[in-house]
């Protein structure tokens, strides 16, 4: 597999406009060959992914020349060429796999210029699962359109950019920490392009649930990932859990920034947290420098 890179991550944006332009046969392919590229996740969950054509998808048209696709509440996705849908076994971790995994996707989506959008939140699961066939033990976290972004954005599109707070983010000192949650981590060397890689990331409602502990020396650090997780919010789908989606999200972030500064290391969860934090705060997996163990 031909490694993500950063600009991957600065190119990724949430696009909900598309323009005319189908799909180009490389592209098809690229996308389709990251499939497989892209799993299995950290926790060794193997998420599996379908390109389906808009017409071909069973989606509820709307709006002016049938050109809206309304997946749910969420908003209109206006002109995607296709859909990348996706499931996953269910396992304790297999949100966490999904994220990672179709992140992975969606970057290298993203460095072929095209657009997608995370689709979660409201999302009518059931014609999903139809075209799936969704086996019994399978969830379906998110979906995602893709294609070539429309030249101008459509009014619809800025308005929901705005009420999901799409432009905004956290600051690095509420996100990173050294030693304990009470002292703020602002690294000053390529730690500081990779954490600034997984504060670009997508989140559900744009909360950035995520927060990185490092410890270990300056050598050899360890970063600790725990998620500061809105318990109503993440249970408000069941199994599909959207803060869980992000926390994937950031260690696919965390590590393609990683492996293009040329910084080695692995995903691992320690058998305990390494330290003990207050509620809200989750431990969810350990960032080891210098290799895989």
């Amino acid at each position: 597999m031909v490694e993500l890179t950063l600009r991957s991550i600065e190119k990724r944006l949430s696009v909900r406009s598309f323009g005319s332009t189908p799909l180009k046969a490389a592209h098809v392919t690229v996308i389709k060959n990251a499939f497989v590229e892209c799993v299995p996740g950290p926790f060794g969950g193997m998420p599996r992914f379908s390109l389906v054509p808009a017409t071909e998808a069973g989606f509820e048209f709307e709006g002016a020349g049938h050109d809206a696709v309304k997946i749910g509440t969420y908003g209109f996705i206006r002109g995607a060429p296709a859909f990348i849908l996706g499931a996953v076994s269910k396992a304790p971790f297999a949100n966490i796999d999904f994220g990672y995994c179709l992140e992975g996707i969606i970057l290298r989506a993203a460095e072929l210029g095209l657009g997608t959008c995370w689709l979660g939140g409201a999302l009518k699961r059931g014609q999903v699962a139809h075209i799936l066939e969704l086996g019994e033990n399978e969830i379906i976290p998110c979906i995602t359109p893709l294609g070539t972004p429309s030249e101008k954005r459509s009014i619809m599109d800025r308005l929901v950019r705005t009420g999901a707070r799409g432009d905004n983010r956290k600051d690095h000192v509420e996100l990173f920490f050294s030693g304990n949650f009470d002292h703020p981590f602002v690294a000053e060397d390529l730690w500081a392009e990779v954490l600034e890689a997984v504060r670009l990331g997508p989140s559900a409602s744009n909360k950035q649930p995520w927060r990185f502990l490092r410890l270990g020396s300056v050598e050899a650090p360890q970063f600790h990932l725990y998620m500061d997780e809105d318990k109503v919010y993440n249970s408000a789908l069941g199994e599909a859990k959207m803060q869980d989606v992000d926390m994937g999200i950031a260690m696919r972030h965390f590590e393609v920034a990683s492996r293009a500064l040329g910084l080695p290391g692995s995903w691992r969860r320690l058998e305990s947290p390494p330290v003990e934090a207050k509620a809200p705060l989750r431990y969810i997996a350990t960032w080891t420098s210098g290799g895989k163990d």
